[in-house]
């Protein structure tokens, strides 16, 4: 794929991480922004990289305080036993 399809892929994924996080449907708005990830790093784009990083810090603040009973908040997560792995 080229870098101008490439970035148009990331583009995209990046809005369908917004719509799909504004509309509260989290597991699908992370793996649109993972996926916007790894064509940011194909494209050795610091930008994109940058603004994939700010949209997952700002989006996991946002289910930190709004909605912290979602199972992959940090609060959720932190009220888990670790996992134990037995032989």
């Amino acid at each position: 794929m080229d870098d101008s399809k490439l970035r148009d892929v990331c583009l995209h994924l990046i809005k369908i991480n917004q719509e799909t996080f504004h509309d509260a449907e989290y597991d699908i708005a992370y793996h649109a922004l993972n996926g916007a990830l790894h064509s940011a790093e194909r494209l050795k784009d610091l930008n994109y990289l940058i603004e994939v990083k700010r949209s997952a810090d700002e989006q996991f603040a946002w289910i930190d305080v709004h909605d912290p009973g979602y199972e992959h908040s940090r609060g959720s997560m932190a009220d888990r036993k670790p996992w134990v792995f037995r032989p």
